[in-house]
């Protein structure tokens, strides 16, 4: 089976392959009708020299015997014989021999009684059968002998007188000059060839050359046994017919005559006209092959074009269109591929897109963006340019996802991504979104001073709300900055230290922050810290603080909000900002809480052997929120210290309710159940709706400390305040201002109907063992000096005090 490697081939091969079996197949019956029809008419040949040959002989014989009749007729012969004169008839029969040219010449008597011959018959009358003769020549039948090993044509003629008195026999010798005679007639080969009872076949005489007698005196006497009327033989790598014919035959001799004719000369013409033929088939089967592998090519040509768009298509070249010209078959292929290449480039593209693009914001991903910082250090590094890898979190995205709904925060997600891309600071830089609320920045050729103010453009265009799906929503965002060289030299610790410079501005609520080394030092003390925190909780270095609340109505002391304070033996005084928010991710913020449950059922515990009608509220976090065994554990320990519920209350914050809303209000009911005053921490700040708040069970609404310390200087924050009081009026809420830094204030949520109030006017938190002494002094208005541990003491009479700055040390969450 041949194997082809183009399709042209294979069709050329097949036609040619046709078109060459149609040509053999008409050349092949015309090679053997040529030769068939050279044969006949070698045998033709043949067949009318046989017929010359015939006539010949029995032309010659006539005219022998015409000339033999003149001896016989002479007076002068007829006397001598009449009278029995022998040497008269010998001389007659000498002299007449020579005139007709005959080699032998005698007469015999009709009895046998006188036989007289010439000189050169006495010797061969021995053996010759002249009565034999006799009776074959009055048969009318050609004669012939072989006489002395010689072969003759033997003509007898009677000799009358009137009667036949005897007769004359005449004898002219087979010989080359017979043989001459009848191939001059014929145009054929004679050949005479002889068998005696002495001698095998030998050759009489030929016409052929001696080589071809030889070879054709080798086959006559196989030939001769087969008595066929025509053969066929090869002698000298050449085909001749032969015609043998006895002319004498008997048992113990035989002379034959062989007319011989090569079919050579009838098939020369005809090989010439097949020749002749097979050269033009030849030609034709050219122009058929050149025309084939025209054709072939041409058809598959369109063909071979769509092999190289494959090739092309397996290469990745999706983008090149095939040209599509035809309107068969191929054409159709054609579509169908330029179908398959465009559905393989839009799946390719959308690989590459999912692979390198953010499918949520259109932005790059985190990939994408490693790669675009790689690239960029790659094209700074020899000119030393420096470039800014900038990331940015949105603050609370969690919760504003779960309580506006996923897609108002992909919403929000796309808003924040068209942004920062539009105030990129030019076209080569890039904006990529690396996590769920985290973005990224690339700035080219960007120095800090560049890159801050990039920071700074972004938070003035968030201090303004946007507006997402036309709901105004306020969105804070922390920065984080590295920069390069200075900050790392490949993408991966650039991505590092900015995430790092997030983290920080994350933790210091700072708009924005930039990479130093002194934030790695800050995370390994952070981690220390976790350790230490463990133990701390195991070895009491915790301390309780108390920051003191009042009725504003009465000015009456009516407990205080339970705070925490470190007092690392290293380290010394830490403030819960700095461990709290690693607490809360790392679990240890639920040894925290237990902690402070039991030191404020000891200090109420205590409070009520005084006699003291205080309560003490606590803060609860995310995970205490979403643990079921609280309630039965707060159970347990006001059990064990004889406390009633409503000396314990509970602080949540908005946030915390909306980590997961469904638990917490879960176990927020449990508690309310339980009779325990719970709060709601921070109002204002969060995104919980008023719908969901009306739903839980809370007493009590406490106003962010940012609305309420500069009540007094914006009227705007004022307002906020009044409408607070009465919407949580409205919703059977009692109201607790956070934050009252002056009596001004303190008179001004008095008359718009605020129940309680807590801030540094009031009094600053301080360790429980003070709070006696406070609430002392506090109730008997005398002026007096405490410490209340943060090393900020003022004058404890409120109406002398000036505003204080805020408590940067106030534990919001606890």
């Amino acid at each position: 089976m041949i194997k082809f490697k183009h399709i042209r081939s294979r069709i050329a091969f097949t036609f040619l392959t046709v078109v060459v079996a149609i040509q053999l197949a008409g050349l092949i019956p015309l090679k053997y009708a040529l030769v068939k029809h050279a044969n006949t008419l070698a045998e033709d040949q043949i067949d009318v020299g046989q017929r010359v040959f015939v006539s010949l002989l029995q032309h010659n014989t006539q005219s022998l015997k015409q000339a033999t009749q003149v001896l016989a007729a002479d007076f002068a012969f007829r006397e001598a014989v009449a009278t029995n004169d022998a040497e008269t008839i010998e001389s007659a029969l000498e002299s007449y021999q020579g005139r007709i040219r005959a080699q032998i010449a005698f007469y015999i008597s009709n009895d046998e009684n006188l036989v007289v011959g010439t000189s050169d018959a006495k010797a061969i009358l021995k053996s010759l059968d002249a009565r034999q003769a006799i009776i074959q020549s009055n048969a009318g039948t050609l004669q012939f002998d072989i006489v002395d090993d010689k072969p003759y044509q033997l003509i007898t003629v009677p000799v009358k007188a009137p009667e036949t008195i005897g007769w004359i026999v005449m004898g002219f010798a087979v010989d080359s000059q017979l043989a001459s005679q009848i191939k001059q007639l014929t145009h054929l080969d004679v050949t005479f060839v002889q068998k005696t009872n002495v001698k095998n076949w030998q050759l009489v005489s030929s016409t052929a050359d001696k080589a071809l007698s030889n070879l054709l005196l080798k086959t006559v006497a196989d030939l001769y046994r087969q008595r066929l009327t025509l053969h066929s033989v090869d002698l000298n790598d050449e085909t001749y017919h032969l015609k043998i014919r006895a002319l004498h035959e008997t048992p113990d001799e035989a002379l034959l005559v062989v007319l011989q004719g090569s079919v050579a000369p009838f098939t020369q013409d005809l090989n010439i006209l097949f020749k002749v033929m097979l050269v033009l088939t030849l030609i034709g089967v050219g122009i058929f092959a050149v025309l084939i592998w025209y054709v072939s090519r041409k058809t598959t040509e369109p063909i071979a074009e769509l092999v190289k768009d494959a090739d092309k298509i397996a290469m990745g070249d999706y983008e090149t269109e095939i040209q599509v010209s035809s309107t068969d078959e191929v054409g159709y292929l054609a579509k169908a591929m330029n179908g398959m290449r465009e559905a393989v480039l839009q799946r390719s593209l959308r690989i590459q897109r999912l692979a390198f693009n953010d499918e949520l914001t259109g932005l790059y991903n985190r990939l994408a963006f490693n790669q675009g910082v790689h690239q960029a250090i790659s094209t700074h590094a020899d000119s030393q340019q420096k470039l800014s890898v900038i990331v940015i979190n949105i603050h609370r995205f969690k919760p504003i996802n779960q309580t506006l709904g996923r897609d108002f925060g992909d919403d929000l997600l796309r808003h924040v991504g068209q942004v920062l891309k539009q105030h990129v600071l030019s076209e080569k830089d890039m904006v990529a979104r690396l996590d769920a609320d985290e973005f990224a920045v690339l700035l080219q050729q960007t120095d800090q001073a560049k890159a801050t103010r990039y920071a700074d453009k972004i938070q003035q265009v968030f201090e303004q709300p946007v507006s997402v799906q036309g709901q105004a929503i306020d969105v804070r965002t922390g920065i984080g900055i590295a920069l390069y060289p200075d900050h790392g030299m490949d993408e991966e610790a650039l991505l590092n230290h900015a995430e790092t410079a997030l983290q920080e501005s994350r933790a210091k609520k700072s708009p924005w922050i930039v990479y130093n080394t002194a934030l790695e030092i800050d995370q390994s003390e952070t981690l220390t810290l976790i350790s230490d925190l463990k133990q701390a909780i195991q070895h009491d270095q915790l301390l309780l603080y108390i920051q003191p609340k009042i009725d504003i109505t009465t000015r009456r002391a009516v407990g205080g909000e339970a705070l925490i304070r470190w007092v690392h033996p290293e380290k010394g005084m830490i403030f819960p900002d700095q461990f709290i928010p690693f607490a809360e991710q790392t679990g240890v913020i639920s040894d925290i809480t237990n902690w402070m449950l039991l030191r404020a059922c000891q200090v109420l515990a205590d409070f009520q052997k005084q006699g003291l009608r205080l309560s003490l509220a606590v803060n609860l976090s995310t995970r205490d929120l979403n643990n079921m065994e609280l309630p039965a554990q707060i159970t347990h320990l006001l059990s064990s210290h004889g406390l009633e519920p409503k000396a314990l209350k509970l602080e949540i914050t908005e946030g915390s309710l909306m980590q997961d809303p469904e638990r917490a209000e879960l176990v927020v009911k449990k508690l309310a159940a339980m009779g325990l005053h719970l709060a709601i921490d921070d109002f204002g700040t969060g995104y919980s709706s008023l719908a969901y708040l009306r739903q839980l069970p809370v007493q009590e609404l406490k106003i962010d400390r940012s609305f309420v310390m500069f009540m007094d200087k914006n009227s705007g924050d004022a307002s906020i305040v009044k409408s607070t009081i009465d919407l949580a009026h409205n919703l059977g809420l009692m109201v607790v201002a956070e934050g009252i830094e002056n009596e001004y204030v303190l008179n001004q949520l008095a008359r718009l109907g605020c129940n309680e109030g807590q801030g540094y006017f009031i009094g600053k938190p301080m360790p429980e063992k003070d709070f006696s002494i406070w609430l002392q002094r506090w109730e008997g208005q005398n002026e007096i000096e405490i410490d209340i541990g943060d090393d900020l003491s003022f004058a404890i009479n409120p109406l002398e005090a000036d505003p204080q700055p805020s408590d940067p040390f106030k534990l919001d969450n606890i």
